[in-house]
């Protein structure tokens, strides 16, 4: 469970312990949302500044709704952090009706001092697809909490339906260009957009590398990953995840219980693989070019990451996975941090 707060500065908050305070949200999720963060501001009175880390909370769902097109729910919690009660007279969203709560409360309710409440918030189903934004409003009287809410929503399910790797990248709040903005993206060997040639990785710092699938779009069953060292011509295979039954059609796919986030490679170059589960895909996918046994010779392409301002995160990239033949290179996206592109020899 990643866990990120907004919070109301110390001194502020003692200039204001009265029953008009501002609630401060603790914002807990089940997916992984985005490092990005940053100051929001609320409406002009009063002057109170709330911190987000991160600064948006993702969803992904498709057009119907339902099945594995179902949204994501995430959980938004109001923590009264005050002496005081505080009265919270609703819940908006901006953006229309892309957002909505799961069983939502009455409102005007009080929360007391130190008590919380939990709101269920997904993407709802409808049109139009693509990628949606929105900000949830927590108000009070004489205040205003707010977390932004980005979303995927597809067509639909699998083929055609599937969104583009272009935005996936934009749901997920980077500025990445990925060289073109439809769903098929070719097969080529060459570069495209901001993609560099990394066939193998090595460790950037003595800190953990870290390895966190952020979309699929894909046949469903099992979907193994890890890492793989050169034995002379041949790959020696870690495994350090799967992600889940289901999950093969949504942002932050969810991943089997054991799996690893972050591991410490050592000193010897190594690349990232995707693992045949003897249905999809067929054979297994690498990072290295001359491995690739498949249709696609260049089945991975990576590109430096980019924050939301379009600046370049150090040591971090985004491998997106083609183990098939259309060119989507979107049927398993991955961040890989704390790492530098080595050639292979």
């Amino acid at each position: 469970m990643t866990v990120f707060s907004l919070h109301i500065p110390q001194d502020q908050r003692r200039l204001r312990r009265s029953r008009w305070a501002l609630t401060a949200l603790l914002v807990m999720t089940t997916g992984c949302a985005q490092p990005q963060g940053g100051l929001i501001q609320p409406d002009p009175e009063p002057a109170i500044q709330l911190s987000a880390q991160p600064g948006t909370l993702v969803f992904s769902g498709t057009r119907a709704g339902t099945g594995a097109g179902a949204s994501t729910v995430q959980t938004v919690t109001l923590q009264n952090s005050t002496d005081a009660p505080v009265l919270l007279t609703g819940v908006t969203f901006s953006a229309g009706t892309a957002f909505g709560l799961v069983s939502p409360p009455t409102f005007p309710l009080t929360l007391d001092a130190g008590a919380s409440l939990n709101l269920s918030v997904k993407l709802l189903p409808g049109n139009p697809t693509g990628v949606l934004r929105a900000t949830l409003r927590a108000v009070g009287e004489g205040a205003v909490g707010e977390v932004e809410l980005a979303g995927l929503r597809a067509a639909g399910l699998e083929g055609d339906n599937e969104p583009p790797l272009a935005q996936i990248v934009d749901a997920l709040d980077y500025k990445t260009n990925v060289g073109g903005t439809g769903l098929i993206l070719g097969t080529g060997a060459g570069p495209i957009g901001d993609e560099v040639m990394a066939p193998l990785f090595e460790r950037a710092s003595s800190a953990p590398v870290t390895l966190r699938p952020v979309a699929r779009y894909s046949p469903d069953g099992l979907s193994a990953y890890g890492t793989f060292v050169l034995a002379g011509d041949a790959a020696r295979l870690q495994v350090l995840g799967t992600m889940a039954l289901g999950s093969h059609q949504a942002l932050n796919p969810p991943l089997v219980a054991g799996s690893q986030t972050t591991f410490d490679p050592g000193s010897q170059p190594f690349g990232i693989y995707l693992a045949a589960n003897g249905k999809y895909p067929t054979q297994d996918t690498y990072t290295l070019d001359r491995l690739n046994t498949g249709s696609t010779r260049h089945a991975v392409r990576t590109y430096p990451l980019k924050d939301r301002a379009g600046k370049v995160v150090p040591n971090s990239y985004l491998l997106a996975f083609e183990p098939s033949a259309n060119g989507d290179y979107q049927d398993a996206v991955f961040v890989l941090e704390n790492v530098r592109p080595v050639a292979a020899k």
